[in-house]
């Protein structure tokens, strides 16, 4: 059964209170989402491929009308969550991807983050604390359904990121295996991570992924955990960049690679 996703593109302004607080201005369906400008804030709903008026899925059917008009009044407090990332708003840019359960009775009975370009939990999690609050009609057939939701904020821009290779970063993931694994599972499922380095080599910012619910708990232990990491690589001494890894969470467990090699000459001789 294919699925519709909705896409909320928010562009945060080049000031900080601006970016706090980004303006919610709702477009026409089915209308391309704006060009990325300095200096403005817009949220403009809209639906991908030929299923341009419905969201269909297994069980039961909610109306895409319907589905904006209970959205709506939460735009603004979901645009809000962007204020959670604190000083990471001068580097952070990307999209996420929420799945929302709606219950028969219409009521929202989870909100799951199934893939994540920006990589804030404290936002995330506050994306969902709002989704969970949002009620929508009783689908037709009074069966529970779900679809998918994605927003993309746009950093202030203060800071340059580039990629960083999430094994030069496993070394240290590594090194606090055994107290994330004490912090409990983060999900039923596999859990991917995006996370900052910002320059001094501090972890500055963390998010997760994962096509099943989050532990809170878990998900906040974690991420208290990476801030603690200081990487003291070369690539961190560049003034002003960011440095952004993505892996998957189960990297954080595994021997890295230069040990691995270290055990084996040592077995050699």
């Amino acid at each position: 059964m294919r699925r519709s996703i909705f896409s909320l593109v928010l562009l945060t302004a080049t000031v900080s209170a601006c970016a706090s607080e980004p303006e919610v201005v709702p477009a026409q369906a089915i209308r391309p989402p704006p060009k990325h400008r300095s200096g403005s804030a817009r949220a403009a709903p809209r639906v991908g491929g030929d299923e341009a008026m419905a969201i269909k899925m297994s069980v039961g059917y909610l109306d895409e009308r319907a589905v904006d008009s209970a959205i709506e009044p939460h735009e603004r407090a979901m645009a809000a969550c962007f204020a959670r990332a604190g000083k990471a708003r001068t580097y952070l840019s990307g999209q996420i991807v929420m799945r929302f359960v709606v219950a028969a009775s219409g009521e929202v009975s989870d909100v799951q983050v199934i893939r994540n370009d920006l990589g804030s939990y404290p936002v995330e999690n506050c994306l969902v604390l709002q989704g969970k609050q949002i009620v929508f009609p009783v689908p037709e057939g009074r069966s529970a359904t779900d679809f998918e939701y994605s927003m993309s904020f746009t950093s202030t821009g203060e800071r340059s990121v580039v990629p960083w290779s999430a094994r030069e970063m496993a070394p240290y993931l590594y090194a606090i295996s055994t107290e994330l694994a004490d912090c409990g599972q983060l999900a039923p499922s596999d859990v991917d991570v995006v996370a900052y380095v910002e320059p001094g080599g501090a972890i500055g910012s963390v998010g997760f992924a994962s096509q099943s619910t989050l532990d809170p708990t878990a998900a906040v232990c974690a991420v208290a955990l990476m801030s603690r990491i200081r990487i003291d690589d070369a690539h961190t001494a560049h003034s002003g960049v960011v440095l952004r890894a993505t892996f998957p969470m189960a990297l954080a467990f595994e021997p890295p690679l230069a040990d691995s090699h270290k055990l084996k000459h040592a077995r050699r001789h």
